[in-house]
């Protein structure tokens, strides 16, 4: 068989006497690299023509009794008797026979489309409009920006975009990042009007730059802090008043020590019903090291040291004066030393 008389044969021609000679994977070539296959394993003959149809003939009976150039290799040793899964080829189909455009992104400044056409379709245009092949396929791209509802007619702006019936997909430029497009398949009629055959779903480019949307202030109102609170594990709290005594229970909560058992009252002023209020508390933090095995006593309280041998407290501080000895002993029981700072506080 010649190259031309193969060039004039359908793929799936093609396909056919591509795997009567043993070629696998058929599906995954071009009409082009099935015809040099083919001249490969079955070159055109340059006997004469009396000749020809026998030595075809005879190439055929043999190749049926022969292995295929193209046949898989046997299996590894180790894999003989496992059994395998069959792997068979599926060739994926032109179309779908659906009426059908869909709209991708692909940068701010690129959209992709594809579409397929049902016979339907194409059968209604043909007998309302003429041959098929003769009507000026068109994608009509809308820049639908800030529209809610698009009718077809309240378009910002649009542009078309002549393609031929053998396409099915077609890269867009639109230049507009941060914008909302749609496009419409279809034709220009001889009076002018746009004849829609199906319309695509609605997407917007992104940004190619930092939103210049910056919110000065977030606000939360009284009702959504009370919310955050109870979620915060402060309880219910039903008034400014309530909130502002269990905020105060629960500061008592967290800077508690052995050495503190509640925070003294001239420091807390009990507020009116009103939505504004202030809490003020002050604590004193104790910190030291001394050799990890001494004894250390503060207020004549024993402590326990980290392993380094450093320790902290944490003291409430009321309004007045407070004396906190510090007394540290050795291990062994031979050195003593003794601190006592004096710390005075008053509010107003």
């Amino acid at each position: 068989m010649t190259r031309e008389e193969l060039a004039g044969k359908p793929k799936q021609k093609l396909s056919e006497i591509a795997k009567s000679l043993g070629i696998r994977g058929t599906s995954k070539l071009t009409r082009e690299d099935l015809i040099e296959h083919i001249l490969l394993l079955d070159p055109p003959f340059s006997a004469n023509p009396e000749k020809e149809k026998e030595i075809s003939q005879h190439l055929n009976n043999t190749l049926v009794t022969t292995e295929y150039l193209y046949d898989e290799p046997p299996l590894p040793e180790h894999l003989t008797g496992i059994a395998m899964m069959e792997v068979t080829e599926t060739e994926i189909p032109s179309t779908y026979n659906d009426t059908k455009i869909v709209l991708m992104v692909r940068d701010p400044y690129w959209l992709h489309t594809y579409w397929s056409i049902s016979q339907t379709a194409v059968d209604h245009i043909s007998g309302n409009f003429g041959q098929w092949n003769n009507v000026p396929l068109t994608l009509r791209v809308y820049d639908i920006t800030s529209i809610h509802n698009f009718d077809g007619s309240n378009s910002n702006y649009y542009f078309d975009i002549h393609v031929s019936h053998g396409t099915s997909n077609w890269y867009i430029h639109v230049g507009g990042p941060n914008r909302s497009f749609c496009v419409d398949l279809g034709f220009i009629q001889e009076n002018g009007v746009f004849y829609t055959i199906t319309r695509s779903n609605i997407v917007t480019t992104p940004r190619d730059n930092v939103s210049e949307i910056v919110d000065e202030e977030w606000m939360s109102i009284e009702e959504d802090f009370l919310k955050l609170y109870r979620l915060a594990g402060a309880g219910k709290a039903n008034s400014s008043a309530e909130l502002v005594e269990s905020l105060i229970k629960r500061l008592e909560r967290e800077m508690g020590s052995g050495a503190v058992s509640s925070l003294s009252s001239p420091s807390r002023i009990s507020p009116r019903e009103r939505k504004f209020w202030l809490v003020l508390n002050t604590e004193l933090i104790v910190y030291g090291a001394t050799e990890p095995d001494a004894v250390v006593k503060i207020q004549g309280e024993a402590i326990k040291l980290r392993p380094d041998g450093t320790f902290t407290l944490r003291f409430a501080l009321p309004d007045g004066t407070q004396n906190i000895p510090v007394v540290a002993n050795s291990a062994d029981g031979i050195d003593t030393i003794s601190i006592t700072p004096v710390v005075s506080k008053q509010t107003y």
